[in-house]
């Protein structure tokens, strides 16, 4: 089979900095042509130059709309993923807004869209965020549980327990089973993921894809 053509969605938590290792899990696994579209908040934090030594293609919120449309991403890519996946981001593809390159892709995009969470566990827990996670699952989106775990907040320049990315082991093994062809697509936030024997941080298992 030729190489599966994914969109990777960055936006601007702080589970970014995990990317590029979860980017490399990704292409050990999957024979894929990456792109990615970064929001302006992750480009601050991550420089478009650090990505393109992962990805085939990186295109930024605010500067590469010229050199290429919302429109020909969408239609060029087979899935979609966004990870991290901001309370922002969920909120705005909710509501079908579409404020920058990335919002306005998602938008027009006819393929399934897979999403990783990220944020502040309060920011998680509210109920607005709430709402706007079944609306997207509801609109035939797929979330994946975020993992509470002690991490280095940004923020508040200390250790927290957030929910973030599952391990670099688990997201591979979860975009694979997204990126196999499917018929007919998954809708209603499920879809048909294998249960892997490990889920990279020594539970068995998956992380819950439609609760």
């Amino acid at each position: 089979m030729s190489a599966r053509r994914v969109l990777i969605g960055v936006c601007g938590s702080g589970n970014l900095v995990l990317l590029p290792q979860h980017l490399l899990a990704i292409r050990a696994r999957c024979e894929v042509e990456i792109r990615a579209v970064l929001t302006r908040s992750a480009a601050s934090i991550m420089p478009a130059r650090t990505l393109r030594l992962i990805c085939d293609e990186v295109y930024c919120d605010g500067v590469d709309e010229l050199a290429v449309s919302h429109v020909e991403l969408a239609a060029w890519a087979h899935r979609i993923v966004v990870i991290p996946a901001t309370a922002n981001m969920l909120g705005q593809v909710a509501h079908g807004l579409a404020s920058g390159l990335l919002t306005s892709t998602l938008l027009a995009a006819e393929v399934p869209v897979l999403f990783f969470p990220a944020m502040n566990r309060r920011m998680w827990t509210r109920p607005v965020v709430r709402r706007n996670v079944a609306q997207l699952r509801a609109d035939g989106h797929l979330l994946v549980e975020p993992v509470m775990e002690n991490a280095w907040e940004i923020a508040t320049q200390s250790m927290q327990a957030n929910p973030g990315l599952p391990p670099a082991a688990t997201v591979s093994a979860l975009v694979a089973e997204f990126l196999a062809p499917v018929d007919p697509p998954p809708v209603q936030g499920t879809v048909p993921v294998s249960q892997p024997t490990d889920r990279g941080d020594g539970r068995n298992g998956s992380p819950d894809l439609t609760g």
